[in-house]
C-alpha cells in the first residue's frame, strides 16, 4: 500500500471515528450533572428523565423523515445538519432555562437521528466487505465519546459550572466537523479522493455501490448522490420477519441502555454514598467497557462464531447487569463492566446482520430506518419509567426488575430474528 493510499485510509477512518465520538456524548453527559440540573431548574425526577427520553423519542419519530432527507441530499451533505444541530442544541439546552432545556434537547435529538441513519449507510456504501469490523469500530468510537462525557462532565462542572461543562464538548464537535468535511465534502457521494486512489477488490465494491446509486437515480457524475427513488422491490419474507423481530430487540436494548445511562450515577450516589463526581466517574465504566464489545464481536466472528452465538453471548451479559445489581450491589463495578460489553456488542451484532442481509443499499436504508424508528420510539419510555418507578416504589428494586424483564425479552427476539433466514 502506498503512502498516499495510507493517508487516505487513515483520514477516512479518522473522520468516521470523530463523527461517531459525537453521536451520543451530549446526551450521556446529562447523567453526571442531573442533580445539579434538577436543583437549578426545579425539575422532578420524571421530567428530568424526559431530557434523556426526548432524543430517543426523536430517534423514533424523526427517523423516517431523516432517511428520506438523507436520500435526497446524500450522506456527506447530511452530516452538515448533524454537526450544526449539535452546536445549536447544546447551547440552547445549557443556557435557555427550563424551557430551553426541552427545546435544545429536541434539536439535539433531531441532529443525532441524522447520524443514526448515516452511519450504517456509510458502512454499506464505502466499506461493504468490512461490515462487522466497521460497525464495531463506529460503535466503539461512540462509546469512547460517552465514556469521556460520563467521566469528565461532573469534575468540569465543579470548576466551571454544569452549563459550561456541557458546552465544552463542542470543541471536539468543531474538530470532528472540520475533519469530516475535509474528507467527505458535501458536493460528493464518497470521499474527496478518486476511487482510483483505492485499487483493490474492496475499493471496487464500494465504487460499485456508489455507481448503483447514481444509475438508479439517473444522475451522471459524482453529485450529492441521493438514494434511489425508483420503486424498490419488497423485502423478502425472511428480511421482513428479521426486521420486525430486530425492531423489538432494538427497542428493548435501548430502553435498558438509556435507563441505565441516566440513572446509574444517581443510584450510586443514593446507595453507595458517592459524590456526584465520584458517581459520574464510576458510571463511566458502563460506557468504557462498551468500547470492547464492538471490537470483540468482529474478532469472535473471524474466529468462526456465528451471529446467533454472538447475540446469545451479548444478551447473557446484558441480563447479568440488572441481576447482579439486584443480588449483589456491592459488586457494581463488575456488573457495569459486563453490562458495558453487552450494550456495545448488541448494536454491532444487530446492524452487522442487517447490512449483510440487505440486497441493496436502499434495502439497508429501509430496514435500518424501520428498526430505528419504531425501536427508538418505544425505548424513549425507559428513562421516564425508571424515574417514575424510583419515585413510586421509593427504592431501586422495581426499576432494575423492569430493566431485567426488558433484556430477557430482547434476548429471545434477537435470536429469533437471526434465525429468520
Amino acid at each position: 500500500m502506498s503512502r498516499g493510499i495510507g493517508r487516505a485510509t487513515v483520514l477516512a477512518l479518522l473522520a468516521v471515528g470523530l463523527m461517531s465520538l459525537n453521536a451520543r456524548a451530549p446526551l450521556v453527559s446529562l447523567g453526571p450533572v442531573l442533580g445539579s440540573i434538577q436543583h437549578d431548574t426545579g425539575l422532578s425526577a420524571a421530567v428530568a428523565g424526559l431530557l434523556t427520553a426526548i432524543p430517543v423519542l426523536c430517534f423514533g419519530l424523526v427517523t423516517p423523515a431523516a432517511a428520506w432527507f438523507i436520500g435526497k441530499i446524500g450522506l456527506n451533505h447530511a452530516n452538515l445538519y448533524f454537526f450544526g444541530g449539535l452546536v445549536l442544541g447544546v447551547v440552547i439546552r445549557s443556557f435557555g432555562g427550563p424551557v430551553g432545556a426541552i427545546v435544545g434537547t429536541v434539536v439535539l435529538g433531531v441532529a443525532m437521528t441524522i447520524v443514526n441513519v448515516v452511519t450504517p449507510l456509510l458502512v454499506g456504501r464505502d466499506f461493504p466487505h468490512r461490515a462487522a469490523l466497521m460497525t464495531g469500530l463506529t460503535t466503539a468510537a461512540v462509546n469512547v465519546g460517552t465514556t469521556i462525557a460520563s467521566a469528565a462532565t461532573a469534575p468540569l462542572a465543579g470548576v466551571i459550572g454544569w452549563q459550561w461543562s456541557l458546552v465544552s464538548w463542542l470543541a471536539l464537535t468543531a474538530l470532528a466537523g472540520a475533519v469530516w468535511f475535509s474528507v467527505f465534502p458535501p458536493s460528493k457521494d464518497g470521499p474527496r479522493w478518486s476511487d482510483n486512489d483505492f485499487p483493490g477488490p474492496l475499493a471496487r465494491a464500494a465504487a460499485r455501490r456508489r455507481a448503483e446509486l447514481r444509475a438508479a437515480q439517473g444522475q451522471p457524475g459524482t453529485q450529492t448522490g441521493p438514494l434511489p427513488t425508483v420503486p424498490a422491490p419488497k423485502l423478502s419474507p425472511a428480511n421482513r420477519r428479521m426486521t420486525r423481530l430486530f425492531t423489538v430487540a432494538f427497542a428493548l436494548h435501548n430502553l435498558g441502555y438509556y435507563g441505565i445511562t441516566l440513572w446509574l450515577p444517581t443510584f450510586l450516589v443514593q446507595t453507595r454514598g458517592m459524590t456526584a463526581s465520584e458517581a459520574g466517574l464510576a458510571a463511566s465504566l458502563f460506557q468504557l467497557f462498551a468500547i470492547f464489545g464492538p471490537l470483540l464481536v468482529p474478532a469472535l466472528a473471524r474466529a468462526g462464531w456465528g451471529a446467533q452465538r454472538l447475540f446469545a453471548l451479548v444478551a447473557a451479559c446484558w441480563i447479568t447487569l440488572p441481576v447482579g445489581i439486584l443480588l449483589a450491589a456491592d459488586l457494581w463495578p463488575l456488573w457495569a463492566l459486563v453490562g458495558g460489553v453487552a450494550q456495545g456488542g448488541t448494536f454491532t451484532v444487530m446492524f452487522t446482520v442487517v447490512i449483510q442481509r440487505a440486497r441493496s443499499l436502499d434495502e439497508n436504508r429501509r430496514m435500518t430506518a424501520f428498526i430505528q424508528s419504531v425501536g427508538y420510539g418505544f425505548a424513549s419510555v425507559g428513562p421516564i419509567l425508571m424515574g417514575f418507578l424510583r419515585d413510586a416504589a421509593g427504592g431501586w428494586t422495581a426499576p432494575f426488575l423492569f430493566i431485567l424483564a426488558a433484556v430477557v425479552v430482547m434476548a429471545g427476539c434477537g435470536i429469533a430474528a437471526i434465525r429468520s433466514r
